[in-house]
């Protein structure tokens, strides 16, 4: 038991824990690669050839990991750019549990400390993100290392420290430009640490200012070769983002509220109901904390926070990955809360911290679930290829990445311009009529729409009378991969359908499949379409 009370090896523990948690499966779907991001890097990495085409034409994010994969790849000719890009989303997220430790112990007791970096290993939405060969894992690493340093630098002064954060912060820029948010936590800390010496003050502001923008330079560099193409992929994005330009894989966000969508339809599934409780009062707890002690290193760490949480908050655009580098602070909130409580209240904070690890424990457990199993999309399509008859004809959805491997016969429409494209309607009729199955390959359809009856009420109805029956078809198969944990028979599972979408869609959908029982004709299909 001596062992137990060695904090390094405790730590070490944690983060083999959280590395295992991150690197196990990264193969995820037995070769079918659902999201699309990974599509777009894997793309940008292959028209590269080092030195005389490093463009990626690809703006959406920075280019140090399209970089960082091509680079690997070279050297193991090999692996797949996707699974480069996994282990690199995985290290980076191993590595942010040491960082956020290091953090936390700038503004905890160091027992509470290691009880963080716990709770960031075992985190579902970091957990997930580390599975996508995507930036955000990479993008939070630096933007946590880029607080560390800068706090160091807070607490001791020293010049090597505000250079190693904005060396971390050039890299945050490069992994994508959304890492600026930090911008105001350095001119603010800076200023403070500097107050009643200008001249020092401009010192420390221009050797930062050379540093971060040295380093966001030879890591992005095209940002300022190719200016143009940058401004306008940047525009596009932002005008997605801030809801002036609708697409179809924003839908989902009408109507919705900031913050509150967040705090229903995101936090409880990427953090567990529980953490996300725990989060929030310790957030509160901190904020006066901050404000009544005028502590500068717990205001720097609510602030890095709230730029990063509220700005990504209130776009109209709300998906996971844009509060992903958050994810972390709620752990630090948690356990700030716990350590308050505890030095008043021994055994009702010894209490709360036993739910939170207990309750976090088994919602991660769960959630790492599905990467123990098949993927849904192959389970879906075996058990298709077992049941069901190769030589009939499928209708499927478009818009999923990937659609189900299927060997029979197929008809895929594109739904998504149902309300506006003749073509379309009439290629909808075709496929009531030719198919013997339809397959809803996951919400991303119908979900948005049936909830905005008013703005699409073509492909509202269509699927209303889908699950009706009107259409002549019948439910015969729900194919899930719900987060899930069981002991001996008991089963518990947490359905998170309802999450944003791409908390699902990517790795776990849930795919249904209808067989037609009534043959109608095509006028038939038209009236109900039109009605």
């Amino acid at each position: 038991m001596k062992y137990l009370k060695n904090p390094k090896l405790i730590l070490i523990l944690i983060v083999l824990l959280g590395a295992f948690l991150r690197f196990y499966k990264l193969d995820w779907g037995d070769g079918l690669f659902a999201h699309p991001d990974e599509y777009h890097i894997s793309i940008s990495v292959n028209q590269l050839s080092f030195p005389d085409q490093m463009h990626p034409h690809f703006f959406s994010y920075g280019t140090v990991v399209i970089y960082l994969v091509y680079f690997t790849k070279e050297l193991t000719p090999n692996l797949n750019p996707f699974l480069i890009g996994r282990f690199y989303s995985a290290l980076f997220s191993t590595l942010t549990i040491l960082v956020v430790y290091f953090i936390s112990k700038l503004i905890l007791e160091k027992k509470y400390s290691l009880i963080v970096a716990f709770l960031v290993a075992l985190t579902p939405g970091l957990i997930q993100q580390a599975h996508f060969a995507t930036p955000e894992s990479t993008l939070t690493f630096f933007i946590f290392s880029t607080l560390l340093f800068f706090l160091y630098f807070i607490k001791n002064g020293h010049l090597k420290d505000l250079v190693i954060s904005s060396v971390f912060l050039g890299l945050g820029l490069g992994t994508k430009i959304i890492a600026s948010l930090f911008f105001p936590v350095l001119f603010l800390g800076i200023l403070i640490k500097s107050w009643g010496y200008p001249l020092n003050l401009i010192k420390l502001y221009s050797i930062s200012l050379v540093f971060t923008f040295i380093t966001f330079l030879i890591s992005s560099p095209y940002i300022f070769l190719d200016y143009p193409a940058w401004r306008n992929s940047f525009n596009y994005e932002n005008s997605v983002a801030r809801g002036t330009l609708i697409v179809f894989y924003t839908r989902q966000f009408i109507d919705t509220y900031p913050l509150l969508f967040q705090a229903r339809n995101i936090l409880p599934y990427v953090l567990g109901p529980v953490l996300t409780i725990y989060g929030f009062f310790g957030l509160i707890f901190l904020f006066f904390h901050a404000i009544l002690k005028s502590d500068l290193k717990l205001i720097i760490v609510l602030l890095t926070f709230l730029f990063f949480f509220l700005p990504n908050s209130l776009l109209f655009a709300k998906w996971t990955r844009f509060i992903a580098p958050t994810f972390p602070f709620f752990a630090i909130f948690a356990v700030y809360l716990i350590n308050i409580i505890s030095r008043k209240y021994k055994d009702l904070s010894f209490l709360l911290l036993v739910v939170l690890l207990i309750a976090t424990g088994i919602y991660s457990l769960a959630f790492f679930s599905i990467y123990l199993k098949t993927d849904i999309r192959i389970s879906a399509n075996n058990w298709i290829e077992t049941n069901l008859s190769l030589k009939d004809t499928y209708l499927v959805e478009e818009g999923n990445t990937i659609d189900l491997p299927l060997s029979g016969s197929k008809i895929t429409v594109n739904f998504y311009n149902l309300e506006s494209d003749p073509a379309i309607q009439q290629k909808i009729i075709h496929g009531l009529v030719e198919s013997d199955y339809f397959i809803i390959q996951s919400r991303r359809v119908y979900y948005n729409h049936k909830r905005l009856p008013n703005l699409y009420p073509k492909t509202s109805n269509f699927y209303d009378n889908l699950f009706g029956g009107q259409l002549g078809f019948q439910k015969i198969k729900e194919v899930t991969s719900f987060p899930a944990i069981g002991i001996e028979g008991f089963k518990v599972e947490f359905p998170d359908e309802g999450a944003e979408e791409t908390w699902s869609v990517f790795d776990h959908p849930v795919i249904r499949i209808y067989k037609k029982n009534v043959q109608y004709s095509r006028e038939d299909y038209a009236k109900i379409l039109e009605d």
